[in-house]
């Protein structure tokens, strides 16, 4: 109530007195300390001339920010929020986590404006998915990927992180990953790509759904997209795209899931074809809106009126767009991929236990 009588204060102080705040109705706190609560605008006001005073109507409620959405005809939600830096979480993953195995869908990300959790799809119904990543160099790309790893080191899911970068990243969780890192023998990276593409088709030919959930899940990294596919010769070159856009294209139905992170994203390194088959889109900051469109398909993540700081990106999951401060990476990671190193499943492992499932199946090798 105090809220209300305090918001309505702050609209009168401010001229802005053709707006009716129902007295009866809820009002709705977020896990960020803001709430939001409905208001009706009576004739002769208008949404954009509230929002002109949007920075004064924060100052007031002592808020970071006001946003306004439309309900229906004069009815609008008004959002106030408070400073989400002062509530973010730590990353939930515990050193007293059980080590059994679980599954893995939505792997939490951070949490939006009003400190909602933001969780990024990597397996769904139909399957893995496809996760595009780009940003300027140190505004959180290479903690984004330690966070969706802190988020399946508990599951039975094989993980395989390509790290041209001589493994600078991706080394120290090798108990639980498997690391491809030599740069200076690119004919590795392409041999594992088209090994899984092969994996993929094999496992397109089961007939029974059931059968493909017996297997292991697949997930793969891949870290520096534009140096990788900038190896060798100018046929390998070819060779790797090519295999990288096979698996994104294929992947989904044989819950074989991809992570494609790049730095100074550009329509150059970044295919169109490409990012039309991710699902999931992550931009951080980037130069212009050239390196938006190339990840999202839409400017936003170069703003200089609402910069995106380190650690923030625009959040682009089952069709939303949403603004998501991440989580820290946990202190503890690589001790944490050291308890679940019985977890982890190398591509000749996966292959292996294909192999004896098919032949238990009285399939065909």
């Amino acid at each position: 109530m105090w809220k209300r009588f305090r918001l309505q204060q702050v609209f009168t102080n401010l001229r802005l007195e053709g707006i009716y705040i129902p007295i009866f109705q809820k009002i709705v706190f977020t896990p960020a300390g803001g709430y939001s609560l409905i208001i009706k605008l009576r004739t002769g006001m208008t949404a954009t001339r509230i929002m002109k005073k949007a920075e004064a109507i924060a100052i007031g409620m002592k808020a970071a920010e006001v946003e306004l959405e439309r309900i229906k005809g004069d009815k609008f939600r008004l959002w106030v929020r408070n400073q989400i830096e002062k509530v973010l979480p730590q990353y939930p993953i515990k050193e007293s986590q059980p080590i059994t195995p679980i599954p893995i869908r939505n792997v939490p990300l951070g949490i939006n404006a009003d400190g909602y959790q933001v969780g990024l799809p990597l397996f769904n119904s139909s399957g893995g998915t496809v996760t595009l990543i780009g940003g300027n160099p140190g505004q959180g790309k290479s903690s984004a990927l330690k966070v969706i790893l802190a988020g399946c080191v508990y599951s039975n899911t094989a993980i395989i992180w390509f790290d041209p970068k001589s493994g600078f990243d991706a080394n120290p969780f090798q108990s639980r990953v498997e690391v491809l890192s030599n740069s200076q023998t690119p004919e590795i990276y392409l041999n594992y790509l088209e090994r899984i593409q092969d994996l993929i088709l094999r496992r397109n030919t089961l007939s029974n759904k059931e059968d493909l959930e017996m297997l292991p899940k697949i997930l793969i990294f891949i870290d520096e997209w534009g140096l990788l596919s900038a190896l060798g010769s100018k046929q390998l070159q070819t060779q790797i795209k090519t295999a990288i856009r096979n698996v994104a294209a294929t992947g989904r139905s044989s819950n074989v899931s991809l992570v494609l992170a790049t730095q100074r994203p550009t329509s150059t390194n970044i295919d169109v074809a490409t990012r039309e088959l991710s699902g999931n889109r992550i931009a951080f900051q980037v130069g212009d809106s050239h390196g938006s469109e190339a990840v999202l398909g839409q400017p936003g993540a170069e703003s200089k009126v609402d910069p995106l700081q380190p650690g923030q990106a625009l959040v682009w999951v089952d069709g939303q767009l949403e603004r998501t401060t991440f989580y820290n990476v946990p202190n503890n990671l690589v001790q944490i991929c050291n308890e679940s190193q019985g977890h982890k499943k190398t591509l000749d492992e996966v292959e292996e236990l294909e192999s004896i499932f098919r032949r238990e199946k009285g399939l065909e090798v």
